[in-house]
């Protein structure tokens, strides 16, 4: 196996001092050569020792680059800035509070190049801070070791796919995909700008495969993760799927995936009120109030459809924003 392959790796934080080192001495023993490796980090506004804590491993992990956001501009602005900065032939990220096995980037970029394909997504490993046993996650599609167009790995649409399997850190990607414009994220999304990028991916000639590698740990449940937050952050998924929609309604050949988008919209708004107790009530109300309004820009027939199919749970928790639209579009 050639050994001439190098990668970036991507890590966007924010007060992450409890935890970047870990992740930073998981990538010690990630290449054969540490000149082949080099680490991107994006300090994000980080009021806590965070870039004290990555200067300490900057001679241990080949290059290293330190960008300094003097207060928080999101994670997608974080993203964006990570992949102008990233010059070698593979781009990974890894989150500031996860960490890799040993020779996972190297067999990823081999498996990659074997393949042929644009880049790779991989299974993980769940860690709860809350004590629960750690437990694998797959990512759902059962091809495995083949390349697949990564249009063709949305389908069926009706089925969980690697459309809902966003993770930027589950797999490797090779640079021609940031050199054309193929892998790109929203400058501003303070959450959810995984999930639009992959459907921006998804929706190209890209080339995917799904394979087995050493495993990265996701650590879940962690206090200060924009998942655990409940501030008006969390709204960015509104922003992020009327990004998804239009890329999706710009040609006619993708609108086959418009069913989709509703039920990911559906559902993953559905969660955001089911936890909303820990939001103000301002924003619980602009919650809903988003809702809505986003829900008024779908078209009438899979809207309903896709209503009808998310279950009685869901229609409970999101009746008083969709009902009423579903009614004004019968009427119209």
């Amino acid at each position: 196996m050639p050994f001439d392959r190098s990668v970036s790796v991507i890590i966007p934080v924010h007060n992450g001092a409890d935890f970047i080192g870990t992740a930073l001495q998981s990538l010690e023993r990630q290449v054969s050569d540490p000149a082949r490796m080099q680490v991107v980090i994006i300090d994000d506004g980080s009021t806590d020792r965070t870039g004290d804590i990555a200067r300490e491993f900057g001679d241990r992990l080949g290059e290293m680059v330190i960008l300094r956001n003097e207060s928080p501009q999101s994670v997608g602005t974080a993203r964006v800035q990570g992949l102008k900065a990233a010059d070698r032939e593979y781009i990974a990220f890894l989150d500031a509070d996860d960490w890799m096995a040993p020779g996972r980037l190297d067999h990823l970029m081999a498996r990659c190049d074997e393949l042929g394909v644009d880049f790779v997504r991989t299974d993980h490993v769940r860690a709860f801070e809350t004590g629960q046993p750690r437990e694998i996650h797959r990512a759902p599609e059962g091809r495995r070791d083949v390349p697949i167009a990564a249009r063709d790995a949305i389908l069926p649409t009706n089925h969980a796919s690697l459309v809902d399997y966003p993770f930027p850190w589950a797999g490797i990607f090779h640079r021609r995909l940031v050199d054309d414009g193929r892998l790109a994220y929203d400058e501003g999304l303070h959450s959810f700008e995984d999930r639009v990028a992959i459907w921006r991916l998804a929706l190209s000639d890209a080339t995917v495969a799904v394979v087995d590698a050493p495993w990265i740990v996701y650590r879940r449940d962690v206090g200060t993760s924009l998942t655990q937050v409940f501030d008006r952050r969390q709204l960015a998924f509104i922003d992020g799927f009327a990004l998804v929609r239009d890329l999706v309604m710009a040609r006619d050949e993708d609108r086959v995936f418009e069913a989709k988008v509703i039920r990911q919209f559906l559902a993953i708004a559905a969660h955001h009120v089911a936890r909303d107790r820990g939001m103000s009530h301002a924003d619980r109300r602009l919650l809903r109030a988003s809702i809505r309004e986003f829900a008024t820009t779908l078209d009438r027939e899979p809207l309903a459809k896709e209503w009808e199919a998310i279950g009685m749970a869901r229609r409970s928790q999101l009746g008083p924003a969709i009902l009423p639209v579903l009614k004004e579009k019968a009427s119209a």
